[in-house]
């Protein structure tokens, strides 16, 4: 992406803040009084942040592949049938592109979440009893913290970990 297309997405989220009343002219965050309001305001901004993260991937994928004249249709069993009827080496492609996009928006939803301008974002898992499904007091388990807030990082592990990779189709993981 080059500093323009940057520039003009920033401002973009920018002025969706300004419409909102969630952020002022200067650029300073106008947090409500009000609790829900709060709240409100939270999930927004984490909404955004989320949706203009994946605009933007799509936006560079198909810059990428040189389809900027071409448009994501709806009904995708049509898709489906479309590449169907592709050769293997296209579909190889196919799945490459898809393989790396994933990685990608994983990563991108990782940054997110560790690094939210708006405020700290806080992830927890609460442990449940299991024959009653209710929160067991005390046993709340930071994913998210002060000492550990570099999700991005772990993804590449997990995925390293824990996915089926080349047993699927995948590529095999990212190594150091």
């Amino acid at each position: 992406m080059n500093e323009q297309t940057r520039l003009e997405r920033q401002e973009r989220y920018l002025a969706i803040c300004r419409e909102r009343g969630w952020l002022a002219e200067d650029n300073e965050e106008l947090w409500p009084d009000d609790d829900d309001a709060r709240t409100e305001m939270a999930r927004g901004l984490f909404g955004l942040t989320l949706v203009t993260a994946t605009d933007d991937l799509f936006a560079d994928f198909r810059d990428q592949i040189g389809a900027t004249d071409c448009n994501a249709g709806s009904d995708v069993g049509a898709a489906i049938k479309t590449l169907r009827s592709l050769d293997d080496d296209q579909k190889s492609a196919i799945l490459t592109l898809l393989d790396d996009f994933l990685d990608t928006a994983v990563h991108v939803g990782m940054l997110s979440l560790d690094r939210f301008d708006h405020g700290f974002i806080k992830l927890q898992v609460v442990q449940s009893n299991p024959q009653e499904g209710e929160p067991i007091p005390g046993s709340e388990i930071d994913i998210i913290s002060d000492d550990h807030n570099e999700l991005f990082q772990d993804a590449l592990r997990w995925k390293e970990d824990f996915s089926r990779g080349t047993q699927i189709g995948r590529r095999e993981p990212y190594r150091d």
